[in-house]
């Protein structure tokens, strides 16, 4: 095998699948570092590796059990950050080399969160425990090498963010929230007769207009951003989220009928509304739809719903929003 069919092997898998493949594999080297920890009674490192291991392997279950990750991003930082800094206390120089590959896990398993104290704390602490064995010409090239990397990585971070929203672009997605965005829409309207009948639901963050206009975008961006973490992994590949703009999301289901597209509403609204904040409502509206040229009446039915109620109520089983 060449390495030309290697990456086509990997090109094959669906991105979301490599990502938990690659997840539960840093879990097990975890779990082996754990057992030779253990080997060697290094129990602090133990108890940090347990806590590392364990916030990594129940956020990366829990999108498969349509649940929101239970531990906080910044938590699982800090735990990282604990466990390279103990690494380096038992180990010494050995312990220090994943200061590197941490470096660059705050930066883009970090999201948007602030990491840039974290990688400063890495940066200072792991140089000076490696000092404290005793090896201070080492200590100075650890602190020479991880002060490059955490500048160059601080210096990318606009180029980064840039190319990935050109990429997210070019694949029709939304750079904010990863759904698919309003043109990409468009153009998928001509798969509706292959896929009919085509369940719509349209999801409104009521109130995050409020907050943009409160100059608060910063804020809203992240709720929208937040919704799109919890829908996208619940759908299959045959259905799809859409961003239409403000704040507004559309669900399109394939094979879907009106009631049942109510009924992961309702799924939707309960586990959702339990993490947004009180000014925010979460509002409803559903349709169906069989043919491309009745998408824009579905459509406004849906929206229709909205401006009525805050909880939509599905149309008859068998009716179709275009007749």
């Amino acid at each position: 095998m060449t390495i030309r069919d290697v990456l086509t092997l990997f090109r094959r898998v669906p991105p979301k699948r490599l990502e938990l493949a690659t997840r539960l594999f840093c879990v097990l080297l975890l779990v082996g570092l754990t057992i030779k920890s253990a080997v060697l009674s290094h129990w602090g490192l133990v108890v940090a590796l347990v806590v590392l291991s364990g916030i990594l392997f129940l956020n990366t279950m829990a999108p498969l059990v349509n649940r929101r990750p239970p531990v906080p991003v910044i938590t699982l930082m800090l735990a990282l950050v604990v466990t390279v800094c103990l690494t380096t206390l038992y180990l010494g120089l050995s312990g220090a080399i994943w200061m590197f590959p941490a470096l660059v896990g705050l930066r883009y398993a970090g999201g948007n969160v602030r990491t840039g104290p974290l990688r400063l704390v890495l940066v200072i602490v792991v140089p000076l425990l490696v000092a404290w064995h005793g090896d201070l010409p080492n200590a100075w090239r650890l602190f020479a090498a991880g002060l490059i990397s955490a500048l160059y990585l601080w210096l990318a971070e606009g180029q980064v963010l840039t190319l990935k929203a050109r990429l997210d672009r070019d694949e029709g997605r939304d750079p904010v929230t990863g759904a698919y965005s309003r043109t990409r829409l468009e153009g998928d309207l001509a798969l509706i007769p292959g896929l009919a009948p085509v369940g719509l639901l349209l999801l409104r963050l009521d109130g995050v207009s409020g907050l943009r206009d409160r100059a608060e975008r910063g804020r809203a961006d992240a709720l929208l951003a937040d919704v799109a973490k919890v829908v996208i992994p619940m759908l299959s590949a045959r259905e799809r989220l859409y961003r239409l703009g403000g704040q507004d999301f559309l669900i399109a289901l394939a094979g879907w009928r009106s009631y049942e597209s109510y009924e992961l509403g309702q799924q939707l609204q309960r586990s959702l509304s339990a993490t947004l904040p009180s000014q925010i409502t979460l509002r409803l509206g559903v349709a169906e739809v069989s043919e491309t040229e009745a998408f824009a009446t579905a459509l406004d039915k849906a929206y229709a719903q909205l401006a009525t109620s805050q909880e939509a109520e599905p149309l008859v089983s068998g009716q179709s929003p275009s007749g």
